[in-house]
């Protein structure tokens, strides 16, 4: 009985350490995520004159996702006419945080980009999408260093934590 107990808390310390590393491993590649769609929003800027609104849906395409799920609420809230595209944009930011694995300063970036959307001619737009897209790809570069050192860490963390309980309990 007591080995099972010692199991079950040497599980369940390593199964809380595993779900920590996955939230460092998930952010970079919700950040690749995001700078792939800002990559297809600037191509439907630039080539096709898309309305915001339409390039904001494309850019997500059929993808899931946090990206997507920021970019397809955005589309909606501008296409509804609910909101203007500046507010619509922090809107769903916001809820999308919530539910990412995305650290303060991803969402400062995200942010940062929302408050010039639409208000801006194509040219300046342009230049915004590219702007936070190169700093949502330096923003992946450094999530993927921390993610290598700090998954690893949390991994062993947890199960040396739980043995460790599981000794002072038994």
């Amino acid at each position: 009985m007591k080995l099972l107990g010692a199991a079950l808390v040497v599980g369940s310390a390593a199964l809380i350490g595993n779900t920590v590393a996955r939230n460092y491993s998930e952010r970079p590649r919700q950040l690749a995520e995001m700078a792939s769609a800002f990559a297809v929003l600037e191509t439907e800027i630039s080539y096709a004159r898309t309305p915001l609104s339409d390039a904001l849906a494309r850019a997500c395409g059929a993808r899931r996702g946090v990206a997507a799920h920021m970019f397809r609420q955005a589309a909606r809230l501008i296409g509804s006419g609910e909101l203007v595209p500046g507010d619509a944009w922090e809107t769903a930011v916001r809820r999308a945080y919530a539910s990412s694995a995305l650290a303060p300063e991803d969402r400062d970036v995200l942010l940062a980009f929302g408050a010039n959307l639409g208000s801006c001619g194509a040219e300046d737009q342009l230049r915004h999408v590219a702007l936070a897209r190169e700093r949502l790809r330096a923003n992946e570069a450094a999530a993927r260093d921390e993610a290598s050192r700090m998954a690893r860490m949390w991994r062993y963390l947890g199960v040396t934590v739980g043995a460790m309980v599981a000794i002072l309990l038994y």
